[in-house]
Parts: structure tokens; C-alpha cells; sequence
């Protein structure tokens, strides 16, 4: 298919397909860029209520500027068969979708799940701080480009959180995909920021487990199950996880999974927030509050019970009553009183009253990482035990916390022995490496060898000197001090910008410069013979061609020398002068050249020119030499 838009994109192939659009290739034949164009499907555009839902997918596009969503050029509508089919212009991206990456490599870890959808987080926020909500993240609708960033797609379904007027926004209305609709989508309800919140935790519970939350035969019967039912915690199918990376990623996806949105990261910024954290396999939030359920702590020693169930209990009675997967306060309570009397049974049993005072005489460490220095020497001093401080930099913790303890949290000391706490002295300050000119590849090495990260968000733009695929500015500047673990965001190259060289030929050299100068290219200027006018521009080396601007371009300008040879025969040398000189001829009177003469009985002829050197007609310079023969009488020739 190749059809031209609006006089300017040029249709190529078909390069996806949805519900109730098709995508093109195409090409911006006014700013010379591939782009990708998005029509709605001709057997849809009669419907109004498709047609509305893509305008408000144009319009909702248009509104957002983000990085990581995939940018919106144009709008527009062609006449197709006398319909009015309306079309997108957007970001061509080269890449594939999430949902085809984890089709050909699998579950994904969580780190790395978390560095993808980071970027995610930050454009859905971009998007909720603008009004608007998406409704339908999905795998299908992240890609994921060839330089490994992710960027959102179609807001085909997006509602502006002002918008009540539509038909399509109505609360009755259930819109999005069954895997991924939240609960308040699934009863058709008013939905906000949240249900993207609670996609996001079913796009990465997929992501980790290769798998979604719920299956059912139809979409109903999955639409039910978000509703009513609890997910499986991911970790039952990451069996090689440790029991704190297992709990962080449980935490992350059940919070974001919460049936009721106040359960929820209130919002994206909050979820990005854990999700880095989980990146850097540091605790996160939610995994401070999160109760684990009963068949994973039943076998753990009843100490732990206490010290870990005991403080997530507190963190989470006033918030979360009410959830199904975490464990009330009576059962929890019950179970630390039975396990704590069994151990003071046994020991009195087989140890005898001798162990119960050593037992008496030992304390187990509490966890204090993130606590306060002050608060966490005064909570080890209750318990008996003296301490020591050392300070070391940390990327996670803040300055004047504890980052660890020695012995280990969890560890049973006897009273009065020492405890060293490492204090967090902030983050390490470190100089920012110089990135221009290395690949995205050599520059993550970079990076990652000075401590620090590559965002994985790659802007792109033109260059004169920084070769294709090469950095060619970065922030934070080369030289900046910045914190330990601190992301440097990147611009690639994509190479010297392009550009069509304009159709000069005829106008004269100092509009054809002027023209060619405007648009990047250098004009180099040589004059030829030519009939042309002076200073009329003969030719120019690829003109109309694209090319790369700062390229040299030939000119070739006439000099105005050429003339056409009159004819001057039967003219004496005065008539024959002046009519050389009436058609542009600028020699003198020497350089008619008067050859050897030619006889003649005709006494009218003598003097006249009998012939000419150059035929009438012929192209000759204005200061050429002009060849003749004169008459000479000679009686002879009559006989």
C-alpha cells in the first residue's frame, strides 16, 4: 500500500493489528522520519461510539509527554469509500512488545522485572498528574525497543478522571482486558489511578511467574476471580528464591494487587519507589508490613515468630484488617503463646532448671536496620548489652541509621556482650565519568564500575560529530559529583542530520547560496561557459537527493561567455564587426582574422567576406578568435 496522508505520509505495510485499528509504517515526506500511523479499521468508523473512542485516544495522546509513552505527532482524518476513517501519527518504535518477550525467554527475575516497569511507573504517573488514566496496561501494550527501554502504547481505552460526559466513561461500563482489569473495573465501577496500579502488579506477577494471576475459560470467569478471589503469591512458583527475596516479591505484587484500592500503592510513584528497591534487592516497604501467611512461618523457631509476625502485626491491624491472605491477630496471637509455652516446656523437661537460668541469661538481637542510631543503642542497652559504632557509606540507608548489626539480627548473645552497629554516613560521592563517544553498552560498564547507573530511559538526536549509536551528551555533566548508585541519563546519536537538497537550478547564485545555506548545506560556486544568462545556476550536484547537512555541494554558475556565431558573410570587415559585436562578440578589431583571399570575377564582391571560420550558429566564447576570407578581383576567374 502506498498512499500519501494529508499530502505528506507516505502508507507503507501493515506492521500491526488491533481490536479496532491498524498500524502503518510510513513516511513524513515533509520532515523526512519514519513514523508509524494508527487508522481506525473502515468496518468500525461507522459506529460513532468507535469513532469517539479513537478521537479521545488522539486527543488523550496529544496531552502526554513522557519518554517512556510512545509521542503522538499528528491527528487526522482521510476519506476512505466516503467514510471519514481517523488516523494517529506516532513514534515509530523499533522493538517488541512485552508481552512477545516473555513469549520467547520465559519468566524474567525480579530485578529484572522491576527495571523494566520503573520506567513504566514514572510515565503512568507523567500520565495521572496530567488527568488521565490508562485502563489498560498489559504486556501487549509495553515495548520494549532494541536499546532496552520501555515505553507505553495505546490509550485506546484512557478516561480523563474530569471526563463524565461520554458514553464510554459511564461507571455501568466494564472496559479493558480480563487478566489485568482491577476489581473496581470488573463491577464497573468509577475507576482512578489505582486500577493502573493494581495492572502494573498483574503485568509483573506475569512477568516473574510467566504466567497471569487468574485463568479461566472466558473473560467472565476471570473478571469473577479478580473480584473474589486471592492470587497464588508468586514465590510458590520461585522456589530458588531465598525466604527475603520470595517476601519482597510476594509484597510488591500482593500491595499492588489489593482488592480494595485503599490497600494499594496509592499511586505509581509509590509502587516505582519498591520497585527499585526490589531492583537493588533492598527490603521494601511493602515487605515491612506484609504478613506472611500461616504455612510459611508454622516451621520457623518461635523467637522469630515473635520478633518478625509480632511487628508486622502492629504495622498492619490498623491498615489492613480485613484481607483474606494475611493472618488475623487471634491466630497469630495463639500461635506465639503455644509455641513460646512449648519451648519453656521442653526446656524444663530435658534441660532441667540449671539451662533455664543460662536461657534467662541470653538475648537475641532485634532488627534495627533503617533504625535510628540513638534509638538503636537505647533499644540494645534495655536488652543488657553494651555497643560499639562503626560508619560506613550506603546507597539504601539513610544518613544516622543503622545499616547492619554485629552478630546478625536474629542472633542469641548473652547479656552484657558487645554489639557493633554499622551507621550509615550517607551515600558515597563519586565523579561522573565522561560517556561521549562510547556505545550504550561500554557506557552501562562504565558506569556500573564508577557505582553508578544508566537510565535506562535513551534519548535520541541528530549530530555533526559524535558518530551513529555513540553518547553524545549525558546529565549529570562529566566531572559532577554525584551520590553512589545516582542514574545518568544519555542522548544517542543518530548520526549528521539529513536533509533534501532543494531545486536551484535557473534561479541566479545568490538566491540558489541563500537557499542552500538555510538548509545545513555548504554551496561551493564554479563558473562554466554557458549561454545562460551570468550568474544563472547551471546545475547542482545531486540536487533533489537527501543528504547529510554540512555536505559540500557543487554549483555550477554560468559565466555568461558563450554566444551563437553570426553569420557575417557578404559583410565587409566594419559590417562583419559589427554584427560579431552585436551578438555578444567582445574581441577587437584584431582578432578577426583575415586569411588567405578567396579569387572572385565579381567585382561587386571584392572586400566582402567570402567565408567564416565558425558556421553561423555555432557556439563560440565572447573573446574568441573569429576566422575569415575576404574577396579578391582577379580577372582571371572569368575564364
Amino acid at each position: 500500500m502506498s498512499e500519501l496522508l494529508a499530502n505528506r505520509y507516505e502508507l507503507g505495510a501493515i506492521i500491526g493489528t488491533g481490536g479496532m485499528s491498524e498500524v502503518y509504517s510510513a513516511q513524513d515526506t515533509l520532515l523526512g522520519r519514519q513514523v508509524a500511523i494508527k487508522m481506525l479499521r473502515p468496518d468500525l468508523a461507522r459506529d460513532i461510539n468507535f469513532r469517539e473512542r479513537f478521537r479521545k485516544e488522539a486527543k488523550n495522546s496529544s496531552l502526554l509527554n513522557h519518554p517512556a509513552i510512545v509521542a503522538t505527532y499528528d491527528t487526522g482524518e482521510c476519506e476512505q469509500n466516503g467514510l471519514e476513517i481517523p488516523y494517529i501519527v506516532m513514534e515509530l518504535i523499533t522493538g517488541r512488545t512485552l508481552r512477545e518477550v516473555l513469549a520467547d525467554s520465559g519468566a524474567l527475575s525480579p530485578e529484572q522485572a522491576a527495571r523494566i516497569l520503573i520506567p513504566v511507573c514514572d510515565a503512568l504517573q507523567s500520565s495521572h498528574d496530567t488527568g488521565i488514566i490508562h485502563r489498560d496496561i498489559k504486556p501487549a501494550n509495553i515495548m520494549i525497543t532494541n536499546t532496552g527501554s520501555a515505553k507505553i502504547m495505546d490509550f485506546g481505552i484512557a478516561r480523563a478522571l474530569n471526563d463524565v460526559t461520554s458514553a464510554m466513561t459511564q461507571t455501568s461500563t466494564v472496559i479493558g482486558t480480563a487478566q489485568y482489569l482491577s476489581p473496581e473495573q470488573a463491577r464497573g465501577k468509577t475507576v482512578d489511578a489505582r486500577s493502573d496500579v493494581y495492572a502494573l502488579g498483574c503485568v509483573l506477577y506475569e512477568m516473574v511467574t510467566a504466567k497471569p494471576p487468574f485463568e479461566g475459560e472466558s473473560p467472565f470467569s476471570v473478571a469473577y476471580q479478580h473480584v473474589q478471589d486471592d492470587p497464588v503469591a508468586p514465590s510458590e512458583f520461585l522456589k530458588e528464591l531465598s525466604a527475603t527475596a520470595a517476601l519482597n516479591i510476594d509484597a510488591v505484587v500482593l500491595t499492588a494487587m489489593a482488592k480494595h484500592p485503599g490497600d494499594r500503592y496509592q499511586s505509581t510513584t509509590d509502587l516505582a519507589q519498591d520497585l527499585k528497591r526490589l531492583e537493588r534487592n533492598a527490603v521494601t516497604e511493602a515487605a515491612r508490613h506484609y504478613v506472611q501467611p500461616t504455612h510459611q512461618v508454622e516451621d520457623e523457631p518461635a523467637a522469630e515468630v515473635t520478633e518478625v509476625n509480632t511487628t508486622a502485626l502492629a504495622a498492619q491491624s490498623a491498615k489492613h484488617k480485613t484481607k483474606k491472605s494475611r493472618l488475623s491477630p487471634l491466630p497469630i496471637v495463639l500461635l506465639v503463646v503455644l509455641l513460646g509455652a512449648s519451648s519453656v516446656i521442653g526446656y524444663e523437661l530435658f534441660r532441667g532448671a540449671e539451662s533455664k537460668k543460662v536461657e534467662a541469661a541470653m538475648v537475641q538481637i532485634p532488627q534495627l536496620q533503617t533504625v535510628p542510631q540513638a534509638d538503636a543503642v537505647k533499644r540494645l542497652e534495655q536488652l543488657g548489652l553494651r555497643v560499639n559504632t562503626t560508619e560506613e557509606a550506603s546507597q539504601d540507608i539513610p544518613r544516622g541509621n543503622v545499616i547492619r548489626t554485629n552478630p546478625a539480627f536474629g542472633s542469641s548473645v548473652q547479656r552484657d556482650s558487645t554489639v557493633t552497629l554499622a551507621i550509615s554516613s550517607g551515600k558515597e560521592i563519586t565523579e561522573t565519568p565522561d560517556l561521549t563517544g562510547l556505545s550504550i553498552e561500554a557506557a552501562a560498564q562504565v558506569l556500573t564500575d564508577a557505582g553508578l547507573q544508566l537510565d535506562p530511559v535513551v534519548r535520541e538526536d541528530s549530530s555533526d560529530s559524535i558518530p551513529e549509536n555513540s553518547i553524545m551528551e549525558q546529565a549529570p555533566a562529566a566531572g559532577s559529583q554525584v551520590s553512589k548508585g545516582s542514574k545518568v541519563a544519555i542522548t544517542v546519536s543518530t548520526g549528521v542530520a539529513t536533509e533534501r537538497i532543494p531545486i536551484v537550478t535557473g534561479l541566479l547564485r545568490d538566491q540558489a547560496q541563500e537557499n542552500l545555506t538555510a538548509l545545513g548545506f555548504n554551496p561551493h560556486i564554479e563558473y562554466v561557459d554557458s549561454l545562460e544568462p551570468k550568474d544563472t545556476v547551471i546545475s547542482v550536484d545531486s540536487e533533489g537527493a537527501q543528504l547529510p547537512k554540512g555536505t559540500t555541494v557543487t554549483v555550477k554558475v554560468s559565466n555568461g561567455m558563450l554566444i551563437k556565431m553570426p553569420n557575417i558573410t557578404r559583410l565587409n570587415t566594419d559590417d562583419a564587426l559589427k554584427a560579431l559585436r552585436g551578438a555578444g562578440w567582445e574581441g577587437g578589431a584584431a582578432q578577426l582574422k583575415i586569411g588567405s583571399p578567396v579569387k572572385t570575377a565579381v567585382i561587386l564582391d571584392r572586400g566582402l567576406i567570402a567565408e567564416q571560420g565558425t558556421a553561423p550558429g555555432s557556439t563560440i566564447r565572447k573573446d574568441a578568435a573569429i576566422n575569415a576570407r575576404l574577396y579578391e578581383f582577379d580577372i582571371l576567374a572569368l575564364g
